[in-house]
């Protein structure tokens, strides 16, 4: 029952989550062993130059491969020895002219995350594009597709224009949105000059996976893409409230209810007609009775993230790791959930952990800062004579320079600086920044180290992880 076509979609996906916590060796471990194997595409502009300027010399090697012309040479300008070796790596800007530079290395950057996880086996690679990190989501999609990848996952957010933006990159035209849906974030990629229609068109159209939380949504989005794009999506993935990171919010807006469970909107999705895989939503953490209990009840396969991302080779910094593991072997790992931390405006579950951001006094301390800027969104100010001025808010930024920009400053209220706290819990900037370790409710149940090997073989058995690694391997 486990086991599939290799052309079809795996039935078990590991999961993409924070920044760096699916890495590309998580998922290039978890993909040969016939998973979908999921990078996150989270913060891959600052994470792969970081690596090079740390002397990743196999990170270079697969920037070099990079078949647009320019985009290497641009990249070396920010590795040591090149001339901006020294500067901060660029941030996004509403300037065309000069914001473009940022949107080429996150494409590169893109590139190097998905072709390092495809490397060495057959298996099926995706990528998670957080749909609130609108300035970076066109880039990260295009540096995907050009390095093969099979999946695009979208989460935080409702995709509506995803489809269009495949088309667009595989016929090489310019793309804007503005903005894009449920972002409030206008967008660009000007990719007319690269050529790259052939290149693209080499690779097979990846699968589309929505990541969604109730039923209305998915209908909305697949009406949406019958009648707009002529297309439907390769298969819904539905996230329980349970699940780490992002949450979507709650119908009463106050707190999660039974209208919000997984349970009161599955059948209903099912009745669609697609395929549908549970995320989030695991009495025993995310194992095989889980996996036959949801192929049971119709749905094509389970979507687990916790789990891996306490395995050995998740991104996440291995003191962190062994203090949860430890904290649920003497049963007393607490999971919480905000409502306002995240600048998004996201639930965000996450990990009490002393000295981290889970604790109030660690979170006042901390200084308003964005300068990283992946969460920021458009601002729109016309003056009396009918000019416009964009310019990018955050409401973790200082409160001064966000009311600079237009922004109101109550908004900054209780909010933290994700991106460097994301970052920080995968080992970058971590002696400066605090950490914040998001985690779903079924990450109470590792009591015990494992690889992603392990992991795997608790869903899908020992014998089909054996049968998928002799298939999946380079002959």
């Amino acid at each position: 029952m486990l086991l599939q076509n290799l052309s079809d979609l795996p039935r078990l996906i590991q999961a993409g989550m924070g920044a760096h916590i699916s890495s590309a060796n998580l998922a290039r471990e978890t993909s040969r062993l016939g998973a979908l194997g999921v990078v996150s595409g989270v913060g891959l502009r600052q994470i792969v130059i970081t690596q090079i300027r740390l002397g990743d010399t196999n990170a270079i090697e697969v920037a070099r491969t990079f078949p647009i012309p320019g985009y290497f040479e641009e990249l070396l300008r920010y590795c040591p020895g090149g001339d901006h070796a020294d500067r901060a790596i660029p941030m996004d800007v509403p300037d065309r002219v000069r914001g473009a530079i940022a949107k080429r290395l996150s494409t590169i950057c893109s590139y190097v995350e998905v072709r390092r996880a495809k490397a060495g086996h057959l298996g099926q690679v995706g990528i998670n594009v957080m749909w609130k990190c609108a300035l970076t989501a066109l880039p990260t999609i295009y540096g995907a597709m050009l390095a093969g990848v099979d999946a695009l996952l979208c989460g935080a957010g409702v995709p509506m224009e995803l489809p269009d933006i495949v088309r667009r990159m595989r016929t090489g035209e310019d793309l804007e949105y503005t903005p894009l849906t449920g972002t409030s974030t206008n967008v660009n990629l000007q990719i007319a000059g690269d050529n790259s229609a052939s290149v693209l068109q080499n690779h097979p159209v990846p699968r589309l996976l929505p990541i969604l939380s109730n039923y209305a949504f998915c209908k909305r989005l697949l009406d949406t893409w019958r009648q707009r794009y002529e297309c439907e999506p390769s298969a819904f993935i539905l996230e329980n409230h349970a699940a780490g990171g992002h949450n979507a919010p709650p119908r009463d807006h106050v707190a999660f209810g039974s209208s919000d469970d997984l349970e009161s909107y599955f059948d209903k999705v099912l009745r669609i007609g697609l395929p549908v895989y549970v995320a989030g939503d695991f009495p025993d953490g995310g194992t095989q009775s889980d996996m036959l209990e949801w192929l049971s009840r119709g749905a094509y396969g389970i979507q687990v993230g916790s789990r891996f991302a306490l395995c050995e080779e998740s991104g996440m910094r291995p003191d962190l790791k062994y203090e949860i593991i430890e904290q649920n072997q003497n049963d007393e790992l607490q999971v919480d959930t905000d409502m306002r931390m995240s600048p998004t405006g996201y639930p965000l579950k996450f990990v009490r952990l002393p000295g981290t951001l889970s604790e109030p006094e660690v979170r006042e301390a901390q200084r308003h800062v964005c300068n990283l800027g992946y969460l920021m969104h458009s601002h729109v100010d016309v003056d009396e004579a009918g000019n416009s001025k964009e310019s990018y808010l955050c409401a973790a930024m200082p409160p001064d320079q966000l009311q600079k920009r237009g922004g109101d400053t109550a908004d900054g209220d209780g909010r933290i600086c994700l991106c460097n706290a994301l970052l920080a819990t995968a080992g970058y900037n971590h002696a400066s920044e605090p950490v914040l370790v998001t985690l779903g409710l079924s990450g109470k149940a590792v009591k015990e180290r494992l690889t992603a090997r392990e992991v795997m073989e608790s869903i899908l058995g020992a014998e089909a992880v054996a049968k998928f690694e002799a298939q999946l391997s380079v002959k």
